[in-house]
Formats: structure tokens, C-alpha cells, sequence
């Protein structure tokens, strides 16, 4: 199916990238060259003081000659950090903010959604990854900096934000009226199916460096104390976060002394081979499928990439975001700094994933609906006949599930089977507690609790 598009009712301004803050080092002497266009700066400057038809606010200035020296790169992950900026990005990293909940690029003239964040106002509103955000309460992205944009995201919990979102394949943007909430990441989860002796571990982001690594190691020993037999990762929608940290995770994962990544910088030079160790707490022969998408990004793909160059276990979903660089964080004067793209990573096998994603050794999509079931939908919501048909069947069941479709059916609503329990089903438990696992509407978990449970002379290897 051409369309990328996701039925996943998903949804972080955030900047999540390798980051490394590193304290502010001598500033390079200045080139010939250099000192004549500073030279000219300051005239330009002068007569832009003195002459221009209107007052010019001084620090808007020196912010955007300073902005437009990064932009010139060419990179959207290099980025100039006011003292807001810099302030809300440590907020991040210690894993809690204010905002809509989705990390997000700049590319092409727009906002491009990497993923959103589980449980924030972006998943709630539907928001997938590679939407492209052109309009922030009537501002167009094409008129501002990425820092710019998620600064007009940002605000006040509680507060409102108008958003228009182009998605693929779409004809029409979306309005969507979002309300900011503070963000709070919980970022490991995990379940055991007990029926299939497997466990389960949903890692949203490599985040919360203090913390994840150790909850990740506890859960993993539940689930093995627990009896799981088989492993599943789930790294659908994690944008990525800090390289130590997707390290230390493949590690466990991996036997002594193989390359997990590397890193090189300008011209290609090698930096770094980052390789497993011995450490005694490794689970090396517990079978492991890892799932991938589109949103998965940044260290996710390193995690993914080493767990499949050295074939300790099945990737499964569809290729993910592509994101291969490396970002240090530099603090700046007056409380300022700088995210800077340094180097590019690598996969064990030399690979660099960069613009391109980690291919799975198996495709399977999620649910996904058709052109015709898109039209539908917006029929559905217009008359606004899910909402309807909850008021009296507001639990989902089977019995339930056949007298929605016969109500779809009478009201001329034409949807596809999967997409049609999708909706009904998500709608219905969304507010409910139940477990993170629903086999039922996930055909890529579905798929890797069938490899895991497969008996070995079943097995055959992925096309």
C-alpha cells in the first residue's frame, strides 16, 4: 500500500538527539578571511541601526545573523538554543516538560513529526510520524526556525495551540486545537503474556539517563523470573535520546567484545568503535524480536541496527526514520547554546542508516486504512456516529463489535473490517487501564509473538 499513513490514534516538542553537554572550550582564532566579514557585518549592521525605516530591536538581530549561521549548514538538527531554549532542553533531559508531546525536524520548509510521545496531547490528537506541521496558530514554519516553532508549541498548561497538518496522500491540512499539558515520560513499560511465556518491553525513549537503564535491567529480571521463554522489545515510536544510553541497552542484549556502533566524524575520520562488554547480567540467549516503524528513530536504530548485524534476533515492522547523527549540546555565554551535528553513526556491519532507516528482516504493517476507508471516517466523525453508538455500547465485545458494523452498514459507512474494530475498540477502552498488549489490533506484535512461539523445525527464514 503506497500510503504510509497509520491508524494509530498517536501522538512532544522536544529535542531528543545524541546529546553530550560538553563545557564551552576555547573559541577558535579567527581566519583572514573571517575578520573581513565581520568587518562588513558591523557596517551592514550600522547602517541597519542607523538608517532603517523602522527601529530595529538589537538583540533580534544578533539572535538571527547567529540563527541564520547555523541554517546555513543545511542541517536540521543544528540548532542556536536561546536562554529559553537551553533551559527547556535540560528540562527534557531529566524527563519532564511543558508542551504538545512530539519530537519533531525542520525540513523543507515545514515541522516534520519524527514521533510522538505516548499519552501526550499529540497522540491523543492523532498525530503520526511524517506529518508535516506548515501553520502554528496562523504562523506559517516556512517563516520560522525550528526553535522559533516549538517555542510557539510551548506555553502555559492548560493553555490552547492551533495547529495545520498536511499528511501524505491527504488532499486537505487538518486544524487541529491542541491544549499544551506538562509532559511527563514514563519510559519503560512491560507486560508478560502468560499463556505464550513471553515477555514484553516498551521502551519509549532513550531518555532519563539516571533511571532507564536500571528500570529496563529490573523489568527484563521480572519477566525471566516470570518464566518468558522469548522477548519482544518495542521501540515503535521512540524518537531516539542519548547514544550512552542505546549502548548500554545493546549491551545486554549482545556477547563480549562485538562492535555496537561507530562513530565517525568530519571527512568519514573514525571517532569511536563503541563494543559490548562482559558484564555478568547479559541476556545473550533469550530468543529477541525487536519492533521497529517509522517513528522509530536516532537510537533506536542503533539499538536495532546491532541487534541485527549480528543476527541475535528478528527486527519486525516497517522501516524506520532514518536519523543517523550525532548532536553535542554546547553551552554558550549568558545562558545560551548550541545543538551541533559533530558525526555520523554506523551500524556494526559499517552501515550508515542516515536519510535511509533500518530495513526489517520481516515487513509487516500495522493497521491501515484504505482511501475509501479515510473517506468514511470523516463521514463517521462528521455525523459524529462512533460517539453515538458508545452512549449504549460503550464496552467492547464481540457480540458489540458485530452490532457496530451493522450500524455502520444501516447508516451507509462502508469501512473495513480491521479499521472498523480499530476504531470501535480503541475508542471504547480509552480510558480504561487495561494491559499495554492488544494482540487483537496490533498485527506486528501479533507477528512477533508468532515467531517467538513458532516450534523450531517450524521456523523458516524471513524472504
Amino acid at each position: 500500500m503506497k500510503s504510509k499513513e497509520r491508524l494509530i490514534w498517536i501522538g512532544v516538542v522536544s529535542f531528543l538527539s545524541f546529546a553530550l553537554i560538553l563545557p564551552t572550550g576555547t573559541v577558535k582564532g579567527i581566519s583572514k578571511a573571517g575578520e573581513s566579514y565581520l568587518q562588513i557585518f558591523h557596517e551592514v549592521l550600522s547602517y541597519i541601526q542607523t538608517d532603517y525605516v523602522e527601529s530595529v530591536d538589537e538583540e533580534k538581530l544578533y539572535q538571527g545573523a547567529i540563527r541564520g549561521l547555523i541554517a546555513s549548514l543545511g542541517d536540521p538538527h543544528s540548532r542556536f538554543m536561546d536562554k529559553d531554549d537551553f533551559s527547556q532542553l535540560q528540562e527534557e533531559t531529566r524527563g519532564s516538560f511543558g508542551g504538545l508531546g512530539m519530537e519533531v525536524s525542520f525540513a523543507d520548509g515545514a515541522i516534520v513529526v519524527i514521533s510522538p510521545i505516548e499519552g501526550t496531547p499529540a497522540m491523543k490528537a492523532g498525530i503520526l510520524p511524517q506529518d508535516r506541521i506548515v501553520e502554528i496558530d496562523g504562523k506559517k514554519t516556512n517563516d520560522l526556525s525550528l526553535s522559533d516553532s516549538i517555542k510557539l508549541m510551548r506555553g502555559k498548561v492548560g493553555t490552547s495551540v492551533n495547529i495545520k497538518v498536511e499528511r501524505k496522500h491527504q488532499k486537505e491540512p487538518m486544524n487541529l486545537t491542541l491544549v499544551r499539558e506538562m509532559i511527563k515520560i514514563r519510559y519503560v513499560r512491560s507486560s508478560y503474556l502468560e499463556k505464550e511465556k513471553l515477555g514484553y518491553i516498551k521502551l519509549n525513549q532513550f531518555m532519563g539517563k539516571d533511571s532507564t537503564l536500571a528500570e529496563f535491567k529490573k523489568e527484563l529480571l521480572s519477566l525471566k523470573d516470570k518464566g518468558a521463554e522469548g522477548l519482544i522489545v518495542d521501540l515503535r515510536m521512540n524518537p531516539g535520546g542519548l547514544l550512552d544510553l542505546a549502548i548500554s541497552l545493546s549491551d545486554l542484549f549482545l556477547k563480549p567484545d562485538l562492535d555496537i556502533v561507530s562513530v565517525r566524524g568530519r571527512g568519514g575520520e573514525l571517532v569511536r568503535v563503541f563494543r559490548s562488554t562482559s558484564a555478568n547480567d547479559k541476556v545473550t540467549h533469550l530468543p529477541l524480536v525487536v519492533l521497529i516503524n517509522e517513528g522509530s528513530a536516532s537510537a533506536s536504530e542503533i539499538f536495532a541496527g546491532a541487534i541485527q548485524d549480528h543476527a541475535r534476533g528478528k527486527i519486525l515492522g516497517t522501516v524506520s526514520f532514518g536519523k543517523g547523527s550525532v548532536q553535542n549540546i554546547y553551552p554558550l555565554s549568558h545562558n545560551t547554546g548550541i545543538a551541533l551535528t559533530i558525526q555520523k553513526y554506523y551500524t556494526p556491519s559499517g552501515k550508515s542508516i542516515h536519510g535511509k532507516g533500518i530495513q526489517p528482516d520481516l515487513v509487516v504493517k500495522s493497521v491501515e486504512p484504505t482511501e475509501d476507508d479515510r473517506f468514511y471516517i470523516r463521514k463517521m466523525a462528521e455525523k459524529k456516529l462512533l460517539e453515538t453508538f458508545l452512549v449504549k455500547n460503550s464496552n467492547y465485545s464481540e457480540a458489540n463489535f458485530l452490532l457496530f458494523e451493522k450500524f455502520l452498514t444501516e447508516k451507509g459507512i462502508k469501512l473495513s473490517t480491521d479499521v472498523a474494530r480499530f476504531l470501535y475498540k480503541t475508542k471504547s477502552n480509552q480510558d480504561s487501564k487495561n494491559s499495554i498488549l492488544d494482540l487483537e489490533l496490533d498485527p506486528q506484535l501479533r507477528k512477533a509473538v508468532e515467531i517467538l512461539t513458532m516450534k523450531e523445525g517450524e521456523k523458516k527464514s524471513p524472504n
